[in-house]
């Protein structure tokens, strides 16, 4: 599927590529969670960007982007998470990370992007 396949969101959905899933579901209270399964590369990046991108559009009290289906987390990956940080930032949107694996958290402490993002095991 390419970002162009997206189709029109609804209340829970999925996309799905070869090498990654991303599901996203809006709770009651408004928060969306977009989970994401496989591998977030340079090939996959723009799939879950897509999907982040619409719901930042959203602007939901809460994002919380859970990652603890990713079995690899490039940099491509750790760009989006920046970028997903700063945007959701600038639209007072707060975004929290589900990471709990070492292919998400390893990432994020050896280039020191850690500290830039609330982070927790708990998807509550």
């Amino acid at each position: 599927m390419t970002t162009t396949d997206l189709p029109t969101r609804s209340a829970d959905e999925e996309f799905s590529e070869d090498a990654l899933t991303v599901t996203i579901q809006t709770g009651r209270d408004g928060a969306v969670t977009v989970s994401v399964a496989g591998e977030v590369d340079t090939f996959t990046a723009p799939i879950l960007r897509s999907a982040v991108d619409a719901e930042l559009e959203r602007r939901p009290a809460l994002l919380v982007l859970d990652l603890r289906g990713v079995r690899f987390l490039g940099s491509a990956g750790l760009a989006l998470l920046v970028e997903t940080q700063k945007s959701a930032g600038a639209r007072g949107i707060v975004l929290r990370l589900i990471a709990t694996t070492r292919p998400v958290t390893r990432p994020l402490e050896v280039t020191g992007l850690l500290p830039l993002f609330t982070i927790t095991g708990d998807p509550q």
